[in-house]
């Protein structure tokens, strides 16, 4: 299952390294959502070995993407990916044997580290190797982990074992809506995550400073949304209320924005120089980019509790009482 936003021809590597699969192909349904573009695209079946399904919805919401997905599948086993994966030879192989041995209902995470470019930058490295985004470089494989790491770029489970569980599309456009649905899978069917890494993708989504940091001022307005849907898994995820964490968002901005400005300033030029440039033994390089992972997280706390501090802001006009603008 394959929900985008993107034109059609954004699928077509994902589409190819599903084609690739040394898995019987011909036994595997591709179903394609398209959401939150002007007009549906279309997709050329013709040459590709497996059965294609393709469906548009005029508002971008992957939530109602995904379901409409899952309404359309008829196969026994699912596997959510991005439209931005690249699969690598026995993927599908590895995601379905990671069920058979486990014996028990489960969603079995893959890995999916980010692509290399030519032009590599620092910034590159430590979006790929440290957890700027997802958490892979402190998980051990083949280990039991909750729902805080069901991560649908790359994640299978059996239909029959998430049956009724829709996702919320109340979580538009995006974000939260992955663990907020594992949560509740967690809690109400005891699913947990498997980290299966022989289920290998390469995510060929590339940031830049300023798109990690607009996406976590982002993050922070979904938040905002996630306690209206789910307060218990947003408890679970931030260990406290949204009313606490909007007091410590305030006196954080207050203490820090001027701060945080200037570390962005500082760290932006030395980010953007190539990965190249840094030489040094392994262990030496990986302490490296753990100092500025470390250096960088005033700056994204700034963003996300600016995100929140506006979509709390928001909801509080009256003529947006009941919804969080995003």
């Amino acid at each position: 299952m394959i929900p985008s936003s993107r034109p059609a021809a954004a699928l077509t590597g994902c589409l190819d390294s599903l084609a690739r699969q040394d898995f019987e192909v011909r036994e595997i349904e591709v179903v394609v959502v398209f959401n939150g573009l002007p007009r549906p695209p279309v997709l050329n079946p013709a040459g590709l070995p497996f059965c294609l399904r393709t469906d548009f919805i005029e508002e971008a919401n992957i939530c109602a993407a995904k379901n409409r997905a899952l309404e359309l599948a008829a196969g026994e086993w699912i596997i959510l990916l991005n439209d931005d994966g690249r699969l690598l030879p026995g993927f599908v192989g590895a995601h379905l044997r990671a069920h058979r041995d486990l014996g028990t209902p489960a969603l079995v995470l893959g890995s999916s580290p980010f692509a290399t470019y030519p032009d590599q930058t620092l910034f590159d490295r430590l979006i790929a190797e440290t957890s700027m985004v997802f958490f892979y470089d402190r998980m051990r494989p083949h280990a039991w982990y909750n729902f805080r790491h069901a991560w649908n770029l790359n994640l299978s489970f059996r239909r029959i074992d998430a049956a009724g569980f829709r996702f919320d599309e109340r979580l538009a456009p995006v974000n939260f809506d992955d663990l907020e649905w594992a949560f509740r899978l967690e809690r109400q069917r005891g699913l947990r995550v498997w980290y299966e890494p022989a289920a290998r993708l390469i995510h060929d989504h590339r940031y830049t400073l300023e798109t990690y940091l607009r996406r976590e001022m982002h993050l922070g307005r979904m938040a905002a949304r996630l306690w209206e849907c789910n307060p218990a898994c947003f408890q679970a995820i931030y260990g406290t209320d949204l009313e606490r964490l909007l007091a410590r968002a305030r006196q954080f901005v207050i203490g820090n924005a001027r701060q945080a400005r200037e570390l962005q300033l500082a760290l932006a030029p030395l980010l953007a120089r190539r990965a190249e440039e840094f030489a040094g033994s392994p262990a030496a390089q990986r302490e490296l980019l753990q100092a500025l992972y470390a250096a960088h997280r005033p700056l994204k706390r700034l963003m996300f509790y600016r995100g929140l501090l506006r979509a709390a802001r928001q909801a509080c006009q009256p003529a947006t009482v009941g919804a969080l603008s995003v």
